[in-house]
C-alpha cells in the first residue's frame, strides 16, 4: 500500500514537516510504500487556468500527479495560522482532480502551537474535497502544544496520543484497502459528474 503525506506548511524547518516525519515512522507498520511532498520544497505556482494546457511552469506538477495517482491513501498536514489551513495546502488541493484522488482515503492532521487546531480541520472539511472527490477519514488528529509534544528523534512524546496516532493510521489502512474497489470502478463512472452539484 501506498502512502503520500503531505507537509503544508510554507516554512523551512517546519513544525508540520517534523509531524510528517513522526507520522511516516509510525505509518510504516501499515503501508510498505511512504512517501513526503513539503510543499515549502515544493514551492508550487498558485492555482490559474495553465495547469490545464500544461504550460511551462506547470511542469513541475507532472511528477507529483503521477506519485498522487499511484497512492492508496493521503495524510494532509497543516500548522493552523491565524484559525485557517495554509495557502500552499489549500492550493495543493485545488490544484488536485479526481484522477488523482477520487474514492482515496485522506487523513487531516492539524499542527498548533497551543491547545487550538480544530478550524483548519473544519475548514478543509468544508471545501478541500469538493472536485478531487478525496474521502476524508471522519477522524483526524490535532498536534496541540508541538513543541513539547515531540521528542528530538521525532518520537511522539505523549502515550495516549501514540495509541491515539496508531488507531488512526490503521484506521486509514483500513480504508485504503476497503475504497481501492471503488476508486477502481466509479472513477470511470463519475467523470460526467466530477464537478459536483
Amino acid at each position: 500500500m501506498k502512502l503520500t503525506i503531505v507537509s503544508g506548511s510554507q516554512r523551512p524547518q517546519s513544525q508540520s514537516l517534523n509531524v510528517a516525519h513522526a507520522l511516516k515512522q509510525l505509518a510504516h507498520s501499515q503501508f510498505n510504500d511512504i512517501t513526503i511532498l513539503d510543499l515549502h520544497q515544493l514551492d508550487l505556482p498558485f492555482w490559474n487556468e495553465g495547469v490545464w494546457n500544461g504550460g511551462e511552469e506547470w511542469q513541475q506538477w507532472e511528477p507529483i500527479k503521477e506519485q498522487l495517482s499511484q497512492s492508496d491513501a493521503f495524510i494532509f498536514i497543516t500548522p493552523e495560522w491565524h484559525g485557517m489551513a495554509t495557502p500552499a495546502l489549500k492550493n495543493f488541493l485545488l490544484l488536485t482532480t479526481d484522477q488523482e484522488l477520487a474514492h482515496k482515503p485522506a487523513l487531516l492532521v492539524s499542527v498548533s502551537a497551543s491547545i487550538n487546531g480544530v478550524y483548519p480541520i473544519s475548514e478543509l472539511r468544508m471545501t478541500g474535497n469538493k472536485n478531487n472527490h478525496v474521502c476524508f477519514l471522519p477522524d483526524h488528529l490535532i498536534f496541540r502544544e508541538i513543541d513539547s509534544l515531540l521528542s528530538e528523534d521525532l518520537a511522539i512524546i505523549d502515550a495516549h496520543f501514540l495509541e491515539r496516532c496508531e488507531y488512526t493510521l490503521q484506521l486509514l489502512s483500513g480504508y485504503a484497502h476497503a475504497l481501492s474497489p471503488i476508486q477502481r470502478d466509479m472513477l470511470p463512472l463519475g467523470k460526467p459528474f466530477r464537478y459536483g452539484m
